[in-house]
């Protein structure tokens, strides 16, 4: 069974997906809540609105903090699909992240094992390459 190769573009629509679900979710919970005591413009009143509008928010709060965990098995595949070989800038650029997710990525990679630096004492202008181990 072989790997699929990384691609961005499914990376990427994924992560739009679990976004706006999740702002959804919670948007129309909170209006759902707020609106719990007038029967316009929801006929929901009463505890059936607080329920409803409560696992509403409860489930988009829940898809934020998936869509918030640090993508570890995205930057794997990614260092397969460029023969091993990774660099900050690659998961900078290719996965859309900030600069601080993108150091957290690679110090998680690092000490569990999976990836290690390929040059430790490089000059400054040059960028740190990882390659991958497992």
């Amino acid at each position: 069974m072989t790997e699929q190769p990384f691609d961005s573009e499914v990376y990427l629509g994924r992560k739009r997906r679990e976004r706006i679900l999740s702002w959804g979710s919670m948007i129309l919970g909170s209006l759902i809540l707020l609106d719990s005591g007038a029967p316009i413009p929801f006929p929901l009143v009463g505890l059936p609105s607080i329920l409803v509008g409560g696992a509403l928010f409860g489930f988009g709060y829940y898809q934020y903090g998936i869509y918030r965990q640090l993508p570890l098995h995205e930057a794997v595949q990614l260092a397969r699909s460029q023969s091993g070989e990774l660099s900050r800038t690659d998961l900078f650029l290719q996965l859309r992240l900030t600069a601080k997710q993108t150091d957290e990525i690679l110090h998680e990679l690092v000490s569990a094992g999976l990836l290690e630096p390929v040059s430790p004492d490089l000059p400054a202008e040059q960028e740190m390459r990882y390659r991958l181990l497992k």
